[in-house]
Formats: C-alpha cells, structure tokens, sequence
C-alpha cells in the first residue's frame, strides 16, 4: 500500500484516538439512563473487547498472525464504519441542541469532521486489500455516511446549511475524498483538474461522439414520462419546467447523486480495470458493463419510495443503468470525473425543475 499523505503510524495514532473517543462518548451517553438496557450493556461490552483486540494485534503481539488481522480488519469495517458516524451525530445534536447561539460555527466544524471522519478506517483497513471482491466489500462497508446525517438537527433558519446537510451533499463530498485516498492507496491518482491528459489513442471527434451521446442521453431521460408504464419510457415525452421550483433545496436535491453516485461508480471502474489488468482486451468492457449494472441495480430498492411502482422502478433501473455504461465511457475516455459529474447532476436537476421534488423538508 503506498502511504497516503501521513505515514501509516500518523493513522492508526487518529484511529487510536477515534476509537477511546467513541468509548468516552459511549459510556456518557449512558449515564443519564438510569435502567441499563441489556442491549446497551452488551453494545459497551462489546465496543470494549473489540477495542481491546485492536490495542493487543497493535501492541501486545510482535508478530501477530494474519488471521488476528483479518479479523481486526473486517470487523472494524464493520463496526466502525457506522459507529463514527453515530457518535459524529450524538456529539453534534447535543451541540446544536445545548449551544445554539453557536450554531454556524458548531455546523462548519462538524461538516469538516465528516468529511474526514472515515479517512483513517479506509486507509489502514481498505487501503491494503489487494482481491478486486474483498475491495468491493470493503467499499460497501465503508459507503454508510449518506443517510445518518439528515438526523443532525441543523435548524431550518439556516436554509442553505439546512439543505446541503439534510440532502447528504457533505456526506457526497465525504465519499469522494475517502475515494481519492482509497485510489491513491491501491496506486492510481485522481486528477480533478480541468486539463486533459491526452493518451496515444485520444480522438477528439470520437470524445465529441461521446459528448453528443451524452447529451441526448440526458435530455431522453430528463423528459421522458415513464411514471405509470414501463413502455412509456419509450413512447412518452413530457416537458414541463416551473420556475418555483428554482430552490435551493431543488438544486442541492441534483448535486448529491451527481457527486455521490458518480464516485461510487468511479470505486467500481478502479477495482474492476484492476481487476482484471491480465486481460487488456476485455478489463474496460467489464469495468464499464459491470460497473453499470451495480449502478442500476442500486435503484432497484426505490420500490414504494415516495409512491414509486415497481414498474416505473424497472424502467429507471434500465434507463440509469444505459447512461452508467455511458457515463463510464466517459469518464474511462476523458479521464475526469467531473464531467459524468457535470451530466448527471444535470439529469436530476431537470427532473427536479418538473416535479418539484427535493428531500430537505421545506
């Protein structure tokens, strides 16, 4: 594993640290409760002896077994992963709630440590993994923080606070910059930049190909009107854009997928291209094919959400899964990732524009 900007003692001295600070705040939380459930004494006691094994394979055992490690490995993965966020929630919500006079300043400094909250987890445990699977694993573990932080209680008075917390725009950038260490862990680089970086085969009538593609892609998928038939997605087109509904809320509701979904994809093309490195002929197929179908399939679980069918569900699973092989296309050829970025925020935006729809609650 190459070492990530801090050396790999740096880390584990933050994991340490991350670890007796999630037991402190753990055992306060307990306190005030007078009756002790046995789920809470039993999530303390184990939070106790999981800590515990991580301090005996670092300190007690000079040469501790590859076993010992995995374990370590899988288990704090697993446990953590959630726990951080947990306490990065308790901890807020009782800021925000207690000294509210310090709101916008309590608000910046949790967005800061949640950006970073899992970097050390990732690194030490995720950042050495070698199987493509035990990657993917890794990375479904590690992708928790969307969802959690729509529970701090950022006051809606603060609309534009409110509306890139509760619509998970932090926890997006959260995953992007936990995906850039995990890259740069396994050996690639992520190149955020605006210059392209052309390769020996780089046509630039076959990237305006792909562009225009893209294009017809995103307006085929903004417009079309497939909420009652799944054959609709074929046969109905309906514009409707309403100038209400240029809110902040409608906008942040874009930018989350945009950021989120496309990092998450950007981690399967770099396991699969990885992966599958012996056979150059057929390792951007299977990146690009696979990595779609994991993106479509993502949108499976949207049946019943907000009054979704299962067939409007099956039609936006093959409608996002055709612009993921796209997108994928995109990027493998342009190499940057802002640019699928650019087109899928664009696609939710304008859907947003016609229904009105947003997740901030106001």
């Amino acid at each position: 594993m190459n070492a990530v900007i801090l050396p790999r003692k740096r880390w584990q001295q933050i994991f340490n640290a991350q670890m007796l600070i999630t037991l402190i705040v753990t055992i306060l939380e307990m306190i005030p409760k007078r009756g002790h459930t046995a789920g809470n004494i039993f999530q303390l006691v184990f939070l106790c002896l999981v800590i515990g094994l991580n301090f005996y394979v670092q300190f007690k055992c000079k040469n501790p077994s590859k076993l010992n490690h995995e374990i370590t490995r899988w288990i704090n993965l697993w446990l953590f992963s959630g726990y951080f966020i947990d306490v990065w929630l308790a901890t807020g919500n009782y800021l925000l709630l207690n000294y509210k006079q310090l709101e916008i300043l309590w608000v910046l400094l949790l967005w800061a440590a949640y950006l970073v909250l899992l970097l050390p987890l990732a690194v030490l445990y995720a950042g050495d993994l070698k199987k493509w699977y035990l990657r993917i694993l890794a990375v479904y573990l590690l992708d928790q923080q969307y969802g959690p932080d729509q529970s701090l209680w950022v006051s809606k008075n603060l609309r534009i606070m409110h509306s890139i917390t509760w619509q998970g725009v932090i926890a997006a950038l959260a995953l992007l910059i936990l995906a850039c260490f995990l890259g740069y862990a396994w050996g690639y680089r992520f190149n955020p930049n605006l210059k392209f970086v052309k390769s020996r085969n780089f046509q630039m009538s076959v990237f305006i190909i792909i562009i225009v593609f893209a294009t017809i892609d995103l307006f085929y998928n903004a417009f079309s009107d497939y909420d009652k038939q799944i054959y609709t997605a074929f046969f109905s087109y309906s514009i409707d854009i309403h100038s209400k509904y240029l809110t902040i809320p409608n906008l942040t509701s874009a930018i989350e997928p945009g950021i989120l979904e496309e990092t998450e994809r950007y981690l399967m093309v770099l396991i699969f291209i990885a992966a599958f490195n012996r056979f150059p002929k057929w390792r951007v197929p299977i990146a690009v094919y696979a990595s779609g179908i994991l993106f479509g399939l993502s949108h499976a679980g949207n049946v019943g959400w907000n009054g979704e069918t299962l067939s409007a569900t099956i039609a936006q699973v093959i409608g996002v899964m055709g612009s993921g092989f796209l997108w994928s296309v995109l990027y493998l050829y342009s190499g940057k990732l802002w640019l699928p970025m650019i087109f899928h925020f664009l696609m939710d935006y304008l859907a947003d524009l016609q229904l009105g729809w947003n997740s901030a609650g106001w």
